[in-house]
């Protein structure tokens, strides 16, 4: 009984920490975790012309959508 229990236990951590390791390092370069200066979130390199192509073409008839 002790010696399945700590099977479980090894096998649980193993698990965690796996999934720790993918998932904190992803977390960590967008901000979200870590404490770093700035907005958490992806950084997007969008520039202003852009965004108002993308304005305009959801003004337009349709939505923008193929037609």
């Amino acid at each position: 009984m002790s010696n399945s229990l700590w099977a479980i236990i090894l096998v649980t951590g193993i698990f965690t920490g796996f999934l720790m390791g993918y998932s904190v390092p992803p977390m960590v370069e967008v901000g979200m975790i870590g404490g770093g200066d700035g907005e958490a979130g992806p950084k997007s390199g969008l520039d202003e012309n852009l965004e108002e192509y993308y304005r305009s073409l959801s003004l337009e008839p349709g939505g923008g959508q193929g037609e």
